[in-house]
C-alpha cells in the first residue's frame, strides 16, 4: 500500500506507516507517524484578502486516501477567502518551504457570483461577482444544511469559483436531518440566482429510510424513518464506518446522488474512516435488516434543519475546515 514500508528483522518484518509534518494553527510543527489508513500528507491553507493586507492560516498532517487536491474562494462582505488543500503520498512531502512569499494571485480566469451566509448575502441577494484566480476553477454553489447548533460564521450557502470533487454534478445527499449539495458550471456568473432550498427540488418518486447515529441511537428502528427523495437524489444509500477518537460506528441513510455512492463524498461530510457504501435505485433498499428488526421503521416528514457548523468547508471539506 502507497505510504507503507517493511523492514525485514530476523524475528520477523515490523511496518510503519507514512511520515507527515504536522503543523498546528500557531506554526508548530513536528514529524507525524499517519495512523492506519492515512497514508496521504495534507497542506491546507486558509488565506483573508482585504484591501492589501492578508491574514495566512497553515496546517499540515496526515489524511485519509479518499482526499484529493481542492481550491474554493468566495466572498464576506469586503473580504475575499481563498481555501486550498493539497495532498501527496511520500515521506514529508508536505515540509513548509520556507522563505517562500504567499502573494495574492495576479491572473484572473472565469467570473463568478459570490455570496455567503455569514452576511446573509446569500439569503438576501447580495451577490458580488468574483473573479477566479487558478486556470480550471469552476463556479460554484455549495448548500451545506445539518442538525446542529448554530454559530457564528455558519455557513449554509456560499457561491465562488472552485475546484472540487464532485463537479460539475450537480452531486447531493438528504435525510431528515442533512442536505448537502453541490454544483459547478463553467459560464460567467452561471451561480447566480436564488438560493436553493430542498422542499423546491421536485419530488423524484423514491423513499428511503433515514437515519444517522448508530443501531441504539439515532440509526435504531425507532429512529429510522421513511422519506421522499427530491431532485437528482435517486438512490437509496447506507453509509457506515467509525466516527471520532474512540473510533464510533457510525450509519447514515438517506436520498443520493450516483455520485455519492462512493466513499469519498460520505467519508467527507459525515468525518467518517472505515467507510463502506451502498446505494440501490428501489424504494426502502438501504435498510437491509428492517426485516429482522422487532418492528418496522415508522414513515416520517422529509425536512431538515437549517444550521450547520463554523463555515461552509467544515462539510465541504470533511469534518472541519482545518481541523480535519
Amino acid at each position: 500500500m502507497r505510504g507503507e514500508r517493511t523492514l525485514g528483522r530476523c524475528c520477523g518484518g515490523a511496518s510503519w506507516g507514512l511520515r507527515c509534518m504536522q503543523c498546528e494553527k500557531t506554526g508548530k510543527c513536528q514529524v507525524e507517524e499517519c495512523a492506519l489508513r492515512q497514508n496521504l500528507c495534507r497542506t491546507t491553507v486558509l488565506r483573508i484578502w482585504e484591501g492589501g493586507e492578508e491574514l495566512e492560516v497553515v496546517e499540515r498532517g496526515c489524511t485519509h486516501p479518499e482526499k484529493t487536491n481542492r481550491t474554493m474562494s468566495y466572498r464576506i462582505g469586503m473580504q475575499v477567502i481563498t481555501l486550498t488543500e493539497t495532498v501527496c503520498g511520500s515521506d514529508l512531502c508536505n515540509k513548509p518551504h520556507r522563505g517562500r512569499a504567499s502573494v495574492f494571485p495576479r491572473s484572473r480566469y472565469l467570473e463568478c457570483s459570490s455570496c455567503a451566509s455569514s452576511d446573509l448575502s446569500c439569503e438576501r441577494g447580495w451577490d458580488k461577482s468574483l473573479q477566479c484566480r487558478n486556470p480550471g476553477e469552476q463556479c460554484v454553489e455549495v448548500v451545506t444544511h445539518q442538525n446542529l447548533e448554530e454559530g457564528p460564521g455558519d455557513e449554509r450557502y456560499t457561491r465562488g469559483c472552485g475546484t472540487l470533487p464532485g463537479c460539475p454534478g450537480p452531486t447531493g445527499f438528504h435525510n431528515n436531518h442533512t442536505f448537502h449539495f453541490l454544483r459547478c458550471c463553467n459560464t460567467t456568473r452561471c451561480n447566480e440566482g436564488p438560493v436553493l432550498e430542498l422542499q423546491n427540488l421536485p419530488l423524484n418518486g423514491l423513499q428511503c429510510y433515514s437515519c444517522e447515529g448508530n443501531s441504539t441511537h439515532g440509526c435504531s428502528s425507532e429512529d429510522t424513518s421513511l422519506i421522499a427523495c427530491r431532485g437528482p437524489m435517486n438512490r437509496c444509500l447506507e453509509a457506515t464506518g467509525t466516527k471520532g477518537r474512540g473510533n464510533s460506528s457510525y450509519t447514515a441513510r438517506g436520498c443520493a446522488t450516483p455520485s455519492w455512492c462512493h466513499r469519498l463524498p460520505v467519508a467527507e461530510a459525515f468525518s467518517l474512516t472505515h467507510v463502506n457504501v451502498s446505494c440501490h435505485p428501489g424504494n426502502g433498499s438501504n435498510y437491509a435488516f428492517k426485516s429482522h428488526m422487532g418492528g418496522a421503521p415508522r414513515p416520517g416528514p422529509a425536512y431538515f434543519s437549517l444550521t450547520v457548523t463554523l463555515l461552509m468547508t467544515a462539510r465541504l471539506w470533511g469534518g472541519t475546515l482545518l481541523w480535519t
